[in-house]
């Protein structure tokens, strides 16, 4: 005879016996650790990687007043690539507390602890059993991932908040109540609103509820819904097709956001092949390294056969914990697949979990619950059918999972893991050699150019923080004669050749500088790694005709940064590779005699 234990409940939400002040001790003793955790690896440093200074920019200028627009160069230009939602909130930080980045950083915690307290009470309700609900949430409190952007100056962690504030109101809200009645339902229905705000993915909650109230006919809650999310977006859609296009629908089409060149996805075929490569990889890396709070340490690597097993392993006690979950299984599934329906059309390169972190929770918290239902029908099997154990034993008995999510240090034999590894990371005072040498030709423009200087550099917004300039970045193309007038279009005064290691700065920046050594004038040099800022001459360098492909060639004349000046007919009129035949000029005009270049060496 089956066991009741194992798949009848009791009718309230807290389970039998568990009084309210367990249910507030947890959620204190989760607050706590929340807070304690997120001080014991909180890392000052500005965030190297992602959006978090183009975010702090966006939010400055809202604080000051200009708009949502951009304030980085002299015009002010109406921004349009992110939505507004995180840099309204840093604008009303910077507004009430400081415009400090660490302050900014700082109030993450508190999103992250309400987050985990929320959490507690949504795992609470759809597996109901609170002391399981407990330890999933502190596992949350300690995986890797969430806790590594929970430090970053950037949107997950304000999304997470949110996301998880909407999906709260839902489950708290009463679905015999006319939805217009409901004041849950009205904060779901905006918390969507505000997280789409934040992250455009919040469109994906409307697939996880439409699919609840769509099983149980919930009609006018599915119209409710929908005319609060869409006229709550609409101006933003409104603005954004004034301004051309939402600029997300454009990368999703191209190969490689980063590399334009390449072009977009071609045919049906092009985007089966992407849809099934990062299948291959959420299923392989992504899921099981959110997770598990594991890294992946080499996305070139081809995938093995062991990681697809452990992959689909996971994949099978996820659904099966999902499968018994007591409550909100369509909410989970809905809000999943429509989330994944998205991310599985993305461009190849955008790897890693950033884009999932908010589904990561209830991955989580269905892979315990799967957990423990086997472990429940092992209890039955053997006949041990006291509710204490299988309610309260069993689930402290994942806690044995708490020292993994803890990880370790990394070392010269071993990566780094878990929370010990982020603490690591915090305590190192300073940035990667590169990037310091970044921020000192920064320092050297806050100091010595003159005011609302034009600086060229790979990372303008990550640059601007430091040097207090108007900066832009180079332009992502080969062709010479386009690149020399953006140059000169943007009325540049300096440009930062640097070491960070992205591959866009030897393939369009450098090949530039190497065909007109002249119009860069160096004025910081620092070393290990070599590093240049330089002061730019447009009326250097080469002067003349292109050919198709953008190239100097032709009737023209090379300038010389000591005056002298070289005219004649090239084949090629980049100094790296100059060959044709001429006349030099001294600095006054006078002709010191001809001369004959061969691929950049004078015969």
């Amino acid at each position: 005879m089956k066991n009741k234990n194992l798949t009848t409940e009791p009718p309230s939400v807290a389970t039998a016996g568990t009084s309210r002040i367990l249910l507030y001790v947890y959620a204190a003793l989760l607050a706590l650790i929340g807070w304690f955790v997120f001080q014991y690896i909180f890392d000052k440093k500005l965030s190297l990687t992602g959006d978090a200074t183009d975010y702090y920019i966006l939010g400055k200028a809202i604080a000051q007043g200009d708009g949502y627009v951009g304030i980085t160069g002299p015009e002010r230009v109406p921004a349009n690539h992110f939505p507004p939602g995180y840099p309204f909130v840093i604008a009303m930080i910077m507004r009430l507390f400081s415009d400090k980045t660490t302050t900014i950083q700082a109030f993450n915690g508190f999103f992250l602890v309400v987050s985990l307290i929320l959490l507690f009470d949504i795992f609470r309700r759809m597996g109901r059993n609170i002391h399981l609900a407990f330890v999933g949430a502190l596992l949350v409190a300690l995986n890797f991932h969430i806790l590594q952007y929970a430090t970053m100056m950037m949107s997950e962690m304000t999304y997470f908040f949110i996301s998880l504030l909407a999906l709260w109101f839902f489950v708290k809200s009463d679905l015999k109540r006319p939805a217009w009645k409901d004041p849950y339902f009205w904060g779901f229905a905006l918390g969507v609103v505000a997280s789409y705000y934040v992250r455009q993915t919040g469109l994906m909650m409307l697939g996880g509820a439409g699919l609840y109230l769509l099983i149980r006919k919930k009609w006018l809650h599915i119209v409710f819904m929908g005319v609060i999310f869409v006229l709550g977006v609409l101006p933003w859609q409104i603005r954004a097709s004034k301004l051309g296009g939402d600029s997300h629908l454009r990368d999703m089409q191209r190969i490689n956001p980063l590399r334009p060149e390449e072009g977009v996805v071609q045919g049906f075929g092009g985007w089966v092949e992407r849809f099934w490569h990062n299948t291959e990889r959420y299923i392989t890396r992504e899921i099981p390294s959110a997770t598990l709070s594991t890294n992946v340490e080499d996305y070139a690597a081809p995938v093995s056969s062991g990681e697809w097993l452990a992959g689909l392993a996971l994949l099978a006690l996820i659904t099966l914990g999902w499968f018994h979950l007591r409550q909100y299984r369509l909410l989970i599934a809905g809000y999943a697949l429509a989330t994944f329906a998205l991310l599985l059309i993305y461009p190849e390169v955008w790897t890693g979990n950033r884009l999932m972190l908010h589904l990561v929770p209830f991955f989580l918290f269905c892979g315990l619950y799967g957990l423990y239902y086997l472990i429940g029908l092992g209890l039955e099997k053997v006949r041990v059918t006291s509710p204490v154990v299988r309610r309260v034993a069993v689930p402290f008995l994942f806690l044995f999972l708490v020292p993994t999510f803890i990880g370790q240090t990394a070392t010269e034999t071993r990566p780094g893991e878990g929370i010990k590894f982020l603490r690591q990371m915090a305590r190192i005072p300073s940035y990667d050699p590169a990037h310091e040498n970044y921020f000192q030709a920064a320092a050297w423009i806050k100091e010595y150019a003159p005011k609302n200087s034009m600086v060229v550099c790979r990372k303008p917004s990550l640059f601007v923080v430091f040097s207090n300039s108007y900066v832009t970045t180079y332009p992502y193309t080969e062709n010479q004669k386009d690149f020399r007038e953006y140059l000169t279009k943007r009325k540049t005064n300096f440009v930062v050749i640097d070491a960070l290691g992205y591959s866009s700065t030897p393939r369009y920046l450098i090949p530039y500088v190497q065909a007109n050594p002249d119009q860069f004038e160096i004025v910081l040099q620092l070393q290990n790694p070599d590093t240049f800022l330089c002061r730019f001459h447009p009326e250097l360098g080469w002067h003349g005709p292109y050919n198709d492909k953008g190239m100097p060639a032709g009737k023209g004349e090379y300038r010389f940064g000591d005056g002298r000046k070289f005219v004649g007919t090239f084949s090629d009129g980049r100094m790296l590779s100059l060959t044709g035949e001429g006349t030099f000029y001294d600095p006054q005009g006078k002709v010191l005699g001809p001369a004959t270049f061969v691929n950049g060496q004078q015969k």
